[in-house]
């Protein structure tokens, strides 16, 4: 109840401060919209909700924004929905099969901790702890964090089904599409050895290493499965979306679940259809075929999401959801509405467009910080002001960093423990393994970050099969790091690459000559 009353309290000052009382906002809406239209905002909203727990109608929370001019995505917030922190979830919701991210940076205004470089720092070619080479600063606001170019990298998680992406990606693996060489397969010319693109098709989407065959044609290419090798015709059967610059992989999930019998592309024989152009029933069916859900898995998975976000209003049943591809209206209820993007990996703009709801058409302005109660984080005690370190641009480290990945994925920044496996999560906890190493690893050998859990400090007694084998990093005696898969038996610390024979295997006395830092959960590779 107390929540319901401070929501209302902080309407009634949102709307104090463009000078309008609830009343002139009822007769604004009137005059827009109708009386009996949806978008009607009632004279009694402070009472329905500070004495309900629901939250007004998407209609209605478009029409707030329309006749104050202030973004849908704030007028959210005030009722208590972060849009970055919804789709935040969708890195959680198990998946099978290969699916796309909504990777908008929503609240552009939200402050993030952030880091500069230490003085004179520049990229090493041996591992180190990341805290070594960036010191923390003031936090900035997320829209200045953003990369130049928005939408120019999609994000995409590979599902345990794709058999397109192994052995090279495994499932859970998160990877970077650059978008400005979707067009370079369609070429004619040679097969592009070792590059993965990420595809859309008829039937979802998929991560494949491709072969140009001339004219448009394209073979996608599956080495655990030829028979599963597959000719399209780009524009026709499928589309290529980008090629495949850089994975996430959480390595804290490896060998919890046995393996899926993977799923391939079926003999192609429709154009792949567009989201953005089509009725919201149709948009609805068509994206839970591609997600692979029958009404009951997306219940079941969409209790999950109200669990996780502590929310009740994010569940629908399964006689909901058949409801919702019979419709051509949204959802009244806002939670409804998110659930159906998450479910069913549909971006939130594109379900708005759907709907009859653009963005573009509702307010423009941001609602001032102290209206939305959004508190800046904590300024590390440290934490260097500006103009008392080098800026970002100047810093060696951070600008050769920010100039190889171009943007950031802030989108991932709230389920950064669940990629990791480390609820607190922090800048400690990551090592710079500077992607230079002579490694028989593939995993290292294009590794730049690891994520280190220091508290799993207790290698198994003898080798596991391959798949389930885990990597640690070892503090040396010279103060030198080193990270391989690791064995500890009668005080022996064993250090060895994949592939490595024992002969040629380092060993270590614990706690003499090394000692264990942790066990990698998560690496961020870049990948040619």
């Amino acid at each position: 109840m107390r929540d319901q009353s401070q929501r209302a309290t902080r309407v009634r000052e949102i709307l104090a401060g463009r000078g309008l009382s609830l009343y002139q906002v009822s007769q604004r809406s009137a005059d827009l919209f109708g009386r009996s239209s949806r978008f009607y905002i009632p004279h009694n909203l402070y009472s329905e909700i500070e004495h309900t727990a629901a939250t007004p109608t998407v209609h209605q929370i478009v029409a707030l924004s329309r006749v104050t001019n202030f973004r849908l995505i704030d007028w959210l917030a005030a009722f208590g929905i972060d849009l970055d922190v919804v789709f935040a979830t969708q890195v959680a919701i198990p998946r099978q099969r290969t699916v796309l991210f909504d990777s908008k940076l929503y609240d552009e205004n939200a402050s993030i901790p952030w880091f500069a470089a230490q003085p004179s720092s520049a990229a090493p070619s041996t591992i180190v702890p990341l805290r070594s080479l960036m010191a923390p600063a003031e936090p900035q606001r997320a829209g200045e964090l953003a990369g130049a170019h928005p939408g120019t990298f999609l994000y995409a998680r590979i599902g345990g089904l794709d058999a397109y992406a192994r052995p090279s990606f495994v499932p859970g693996s998160i990877v970077r599409a650059d978008r400005r060489l979707a067009e370079a397969p369609g070429r004619t010319g040679p097969a592009l050895p070792g590059r993965f693109y990420l595809l859309e098709h008829d039937q979802g989407w998929a991560c494949a290493q491709l072969v140009s065959l001339g004219g448009g044609r394209v073979r996608l290419l599956c080495p655990q499965l030829p028979c599963a090798e597959r000719e399209i015709t780009l524009g026709t059967h499928a589309r290529v979306l980008g090629a495949i610059d850089a994975e996430i992989r959480p390595l804290n999930s490896i060998g919890r679940s046995g393996p899926l019998e993977p799923e391939y592309l079926p003999i192609p024989n429709s154009a792949s259809s567009s989201e953005r152009n089509t009725s919201l029933d149709r948009m609805l069916r068509a994206a839970r075929r591609r997600v692979g859900l029958s009404f009951r898995e997306a219940s079941a998975l969409s209790r999950f999401i109200a669990q996780r976000l502590s929310d009740g209003f994010y569940f629908a049943a399964a006689s909901t959801l058949s409801d919702y591809e019979v419709l051509t209206s949204p959802p009244r209820q806002v939670q409804k509405l998110l659930t159906l993007c998450l479910l069913y990996a549909i971006p939130f703009e594109h379900f708005l467009n759907a709907a009859g709801l653009p963005l573009d058409a509702a307010g423009r302005e941001s609602i001032p910080d102290a209206a939305l109660c959004r508190q800046p984080p904590a300024v590390h005690p440290g934490a260097r002001k500006r103009g008392q370190s080098p800026s970002l641009g100047k810093s060696s480290f951070v600008a050769d960093l920010g100039k190889e990945w171009e943007e950031m994925p802030l989108f991932l920044r709230p389920s950064l423990g669940e990629i990791t496996g480390l609820p607190h999560f922090s800048i400690s906890d990551v090592f710079w393994l500077g992607g230079q190493q002579a490694t028989s690893n593939p995993l290292l050998a294009n590794a730049r970050l690891a994520v280190v859990n220091r508290r799993s400090r207790n290698p198994p007694r003898e080798h596991l099969p391959f798949c389930r084998e885990r990597l640690y990093l070892l503090l040396k005696r010279d103060g030198s790091y080193a990270c391989g898969y690791s064995t500890l038996e009668d005080g022996i610390l064993t250090l060895r690459d994949a592939g490595s024979s024992a002969p040629s295997a380092q060993r270590f006395r614990e706690s003499i000559d090394a000692e264990i830092v942790g066990r990698v959960t998560a690496l961020v590779r870049r990948l040619r």
